[in-house]
Order: C-alpha cells, then structure tokens, then sequence
C-alpha cells in the first residue's frame, strides 16, 4: 500500500522518536534497578557480617556462649524486629538460642506478607525466602554457627519499593510526554516538507497534462526543495516556450507549403478547364512552386539528421580563415551590387570539422548579414584562437535584432520581422541549421544585437587535435 510522503515522514519521525527515547527509558530503567539491585544486595550482605561480628563479639568477652544469653537473646528479638530469624548454635552443634514457635511463625508470615508486596509493587523483581548457615570464629577457632532465615536477595524497603516505582512512572511519562512533543514537531515538520512537494507534484501534473502556465510556487526556505521549485518553473517556462514555438511552427509550415500549393492548384485547374493554355512557361512555374515546397521540406530533414546524427560528420583539417575568405570572394558580386563593403582578418588556424558544413555555416551567416546591411554598409569576418577552441565572428552595421527576438532566432521557422523577410525570401530555417551543425561539433553560437546599429554572431568551436 503507497503512502503519500506526509504520512511517510510521519510515521519515519515518529517511530524514531519511539525508538529513541524508549531504548532511552529502557535502558536507563534497566541500569537504576540493577544498580539498585547490588545496593540491596551489599547492604543486606553487610547486615549479615554485623550479625555474625556482634555474635563472635559476644563470644569473645566471656570465651562461652552460657555467660551471654541475655545479650544473644536481645540480639536475636532485635534481628526478628528486621524480619531476620537467627538461630545460634555452640561448636558442638547444640542450641544455643532460638525464637519461639510463635515469634518464628510470625517473623515468616510478616517476611512472606512483605515480599508479596513487593512483588505487587514492583513486578519483575524476584526475591524469595533465603536460609543461610553462616560459620563463627573466635580467632581461627570455629565456636559455633549461626542460621539465618531472611527475605532475599532483592527484598526492599517499603521506601525503597516507593522509590523504584515512582522512578518507573515518572520515566515512563516522561517517554510519553518526549513521544507527544515529538509527535507534535514531526507533524510541523512532515507538513512542512510535505506542502511544497505535493505542490510541486501538483503542477508537474498540471505540465503533464498541458497546463504550463499557473501560479509560481512558494520559497518553502529548504534550499534543495527551492531548488528544485526553480528547475520545476524554468522546466514549465521552457515548455511553455517549446510549445508556442510548435504551434508557430505547424502553422508556418501550413502557410509556407499552402501557398505553393494553392498556386499549384490555381494554375492546374485553369489549364484543365481551358481558361489558360498549357504553355511551357505556365509548366515553368508550376514546377519552381514544386521545387519551393521540396526545398522546404529537405531544409527540414537536414536539420533532424544533423541533430541526430553527428557521426556522419566528415571531419578534416583545414584553415577557416581561408574558407571564410574564399566564401567572401563567392559574395563579391551581391557585396558589389549591394554597395557593400566585406573584410576577412584574424589569425590563419586550423580546425577539424565538417568542411562543407561549416562553408554552409559561414555562408548562411554572410547571406544573412548582406540581407540586413544597407547600401554603404559593413561586413567584417574575424577569426581568433584561445588555448583550446576557434572563435569566428561575423559583424554588420545593418538593422540589428530586437532584443526579445534575439534568443528566438535560432527556432526553426522563426522569422523576426515575418514581412520584411518575406520579401527577402526567407523560410526561418538558416539559423536554425546553423545551429544544428554548430552543436553537431560540439561548439557553441551566439548573437549580440543592438537594434538598430548592428548585430554579431560567434560561434567557437575546438581546434584541431
């Protein structure tokens, strides 16, 4: 059966709790009877040895047990006043003192009524009736023996008794009272870790299901949930983005194949019902509209195999300042009757790439800044090394890029200025292979932009090995 992580972190806390401070209590109940155990134990065993020294005391001031009756007697009535029956016997082994049958009986029911009480007030502690023959010396002379008969070996004191079950109860409220406020702060704290997560839960589920737009979630002041909150947002911010770019994306694909076919369409029925005549020129066009949609299509290919499909490179070495000059030299007729002028410096490097994909990279780039650079304008291609990649620069003096357009471009079909591009014979396309062949060798490009005054792509890319 699942359990939400609420109840999860509850029951975690709760049983820790549980473990924790009843092994506490156990084990700190255990260590004061057993401590409290040797204390009965010594003490009793030393009012033993202070019964047998009384008695070889009282020996020794008269060397016989006849002269000392009286003292044994009061000794002995004295013992039985502590539950302790004696019996003293001379080193021949007769009587010397003992109590009556009744005080006996008495001292034996008082002895049993008191350890039925302590077993109903402590429980586990077991004691019994203990019988003990202990020997008497006068120096090394063995003068007698004396019979002990006492509640043993844990029988306590009625205060005694009081004070081990008091401990008991108060350390076992004490445990309750721990696993209450224990209890309590997990509750807090499982609500606490619990809220966001479920929150963050709550909107992955509304992600899943479409819904990327919605309230942003609270700082819940745990660093790796506020962490996580924030890659959960840029996940929706993303998505949401991703989504608006395929929508686009389907609907500039309908538009930029409609048109062709709509044309298509237009001039195959006039020459099928007659209105014009199936002329060679007629066919011409029809079949440059054919060309548009297939160049369209195999632009869009090309971009899917080069994203998935990097091993095809066809690496080599080569001198990118030198294809960057030969590409520009390809532009000097456009460059010339555009009135623009087009200059190629930086260092003379080699790289290991794709030749002819990076001589559609620059030539993309080149047509694009020429597209956007009025008449009298710059064009300036420059290439430079660091310790362990090639940068290329390419930079115009044209319109510039608007700056909430600028991280928009490299989309597929994304145009800025959809009207003007029109006119330039633009389909969206060339940034984004651009891309795709840059990221195929690992490198990376970029676009700074002022609206206005001009624009400059770089693109770094490791040096040959």
């Amino acid at each position: 059966m699942k359990r939400t992580i609420k109840w999860q972190l509850l029951l975690s806390f709760v049983s820790l709790s549980f473990i924790l401070v009843g092994g506490f209590s156990w084990v700190t109940l255990n260590l004061m009877e057993s401590h409290f155990a040797e204390y009965v134990t010594e003490r009793q065993e030393q009012e033993l040895a202070e019964y047998k020294s009384d008695l070889e005391a009282l020996y020794r001031e008269n060397d016989t047990w006849t002269e000392v009756s009286r003292a044994i007697q009061n000794l002995g009535r004295s013992a039985l006043q502590h539950s302790v029956i004696m019996k003293i016997y001379d080193g021949d082994g007769q009587l010397v003192w003992s109590p009556s049958l009744a005080e006996e009986e008495e001292a034996k029911d008082r002895i049993q009524n008191h350890l039925l009480q302590m077993e109903q007030m402590m429980g586990n502690v077991e004691s019994d009736y203990v019988e003990l023959r202990i020997p008497l010396y006068n120096g090394n002379e063995e003068v007698g023996i004396v019979d002990i008969q006492f509640g043993g070996p844990f029988a306590y004191t009625e205060h005694e008794a009081f004070f081990i079950s008091d401990m008991r109860s108060i350390l076992i409220l004490a445990a309750l009272i721990s696993l209450f406020i224990s209890l309590f702060f997990a509750v807090l704290l499982a609500k606490k870790l619990s809220a966001p997560i479920v929150a963050i839960n709550n909107f992955t589920t509304n992600i899943a299901k479409g819904q990327y737009s919605g309230l942003p979630l609270e700082e819940s002041g745990i660093r790796e949930i506020d962490d996580l909150r924030d890659s959960v947002n840029e996940l929706s911010s993303q998505l949401q983005h991703q989504q608006e770019i395929r929508n686009r994306l389907s609907s500039d694909i309908a538009h930029e194949i409609r048109t062709p076919l709509t044309t298509l369409k237009g001039n195959i029925e006039a020459m099928i019902d007659g209105v014009w005549e199936a002329s060679e020129e007629r066919l011409y066009r029809c079949y440059e509209e054919v060309n548009r949609i297939t160049r369209l299509i195999g632009e869009i290919d090309r971009i899917n195999e080069i994203e998935s499909q990097e091993s095809q490179l066809q690496k080599t070495t080569f001198d990118l300042k030198e294809l960057s000059q030969q590409i520009a030299d390809n532009f000097q007729a456009l460059l010339i009757e555009r009135n623009i002028d087009c200059s190629v410096s930086g260092d003379s490097i080699l790289v290991s790439a794709d030749q002819d994909k990076m001589h559609q990279v620059i030539t993309n780039l080149l047509f694009n800044a020429i597209k956007f650079t009025p008449s009298g304008g710059q064009i300036d291609l420059y290439i430079s090394q660091s310790k362990e990649a090639v940068s290329f620069q390419i930079t115009d003096n044209g319109q510039g890029i608007p700056s909430d357009e600028a991280s928009q471009i490299f989309e597929r079909f994304y145009m800025a200025e959809p009207s003007r591009n029109s006119q330039l014979d633009g389909q969206g396309i060339g940034l984004s292979i651009v891309k795709s062949i840059i990221h195929a060798h690992h490198g990376t490009i970029s676009v700074d932009s002022v609206y206005g005054k001009g624009t400059t792509f770089t693109i770094t890319i490791p040096k040959a090995e």
